[in-house]
Formats: structure tokens, C-alpha cells, sequence
């Protein structure tokens, strides 16, 4: 090659080293290709729960309300599981890396994003908070409903999807645990 292909050449260099590097590592594995804003560990770490809800993540830093928390990646999946969340009415997003590890919590401090694919601070988060979204705000139907206990004073005591109801067992707990509810919704 000539002077222009060394010039190209080194362009390209150039522009392989100016690529975003994470700080920390990625929650991500190398199969994902890196992208500014991924969630690493210079951001937030795992954390053993010691309760039924096991692991979870908590900030190493702290983000401001309406600030980007992380840009999400995953594998593009049909069917729902307890690693993925719903992207569209058909479509869910297996992430078991991050944000399989978003505790619930009625009244969250991270919404997602969906269509960017893009978790944000909903309220102040300081360093050594847990991060939680609200389950119901991304999934039609759960794979499992459960029990809430996440301490907000608008818990809504039972956790089903935004397109369903408690089922049987939660229509129990409910009419059981929860002073003038009606399970007939």
C-alpha cells in the first residue's frame, strides 16, 4: 500500500484506541460487545441478600434523580423467565447478568427504559443503596407471583404483572394479610 493506506492505517489505530474502555469489570460477558455506560463493577456490586430474594445489586456510587444508571444488554429471547425483561408486547430481554439482580420494590429507585434499553435513577440513589424497579412497570405477566415485602408504604402487598391479577395464591395472602382488600379485580 501507499502513503494513503498507511494513512488508513493509522487512522484505524487511532480510532481502535480511542474506543470507550470500562472503568471496573462489566457485569457483561465478553459475547456482549462493550457499550459506554454498560453497568461494571466500579459502579455496583453483588450482594447476598440473606433472604429469600438472594442476590441483588447495590451502588458503589451515586447517581442523581434522572440520571442514566446503566445501559442494558442481553440476549433477545420469545419467551419470559425470571433472567429476562419484557422489551415489547412479544419480546423479553435475557439479562441474568444485571438486571436479573434488580430487587422489587413498590416504590423503586431505578425505572427501565425499554426501548433505549436503559435503566435511570427514579430518585436519588446514594452509595451502598440496593438498586429495585417495580416488576409490574415491565411485565405484562410474571413467571412466578410472590409476596411483597419491600417495606414502601405503597406496597402493594402482592406482586403480579400490570396485565394480570393475583392468582389463587395470592388472593389468599391478600384477603389474609391485607385489612380491606378486594381480590376481584
Amino acid at each position: 500500500m501507499g502513503d494513503d493506506g498507511n494513512q488508513t492505517d493509522k487512522h484505524m489505530l487511532g480510532a481502535q484506541q480511542a474506543r470507550w474502555q470500562p472503568v471496573g469489570t462489566s457485569f457483561y460477558p465478553e459475547i456482549i460487545p462493550p457499550e459506554e455506560g454498560h453497568p461494571t463493577t466500579a459502579n455496583f456490586e453483588v450482594v447476598n441478600i440473606g433472604d429469600e430474594r438472594g442476590k441483588g445489586l447495590r451502588a458503589r456510587v451515586a447517581f442523581r434523580r434522572g440520571e442514566r444508571v446503566a445501559r442494558l444488554s442481553g440476549v433477545v429471547v420469545n419467551r419470559s423467565s425470571v433472567d429476562t425483561i419484557q422489551i415489547s408486547p412479544t419480546l423479553h430481554m435475557h439479562d441474568r447478568w444485571f438486571c436479573r439482580l434488580l430487587l422489587h420494590s413498590c416504590e423503586p429507585n431505578v425505572v427501565i427504559d425499554t426501548a433505549a434499553l436503559e435503566a435511570w435513577a427514579a430518585r436519588s440513589i446514594q452509595a451502598g443503596d440496593y438498586l429495585s424497579i417495580d416488576y409490574a412497570a415491565t411485565e405484562d405477566v410474571l413467571g412466578r407471583q410472590f409476596a411483597c415485602h419491600c417495606g414502601s408504604p405503597r406496597c402493594r402487598g402482592w406482586m403480579s404483572g400490570r396485565r394480570e391479577g393475583p392468582n389463587e395464591e395470592g388472593r389468599a395472602w391478600l384477603a389474609k394479610n391485607v385489612v380491606g382488600h378486594s381480590s376481584n379485580r
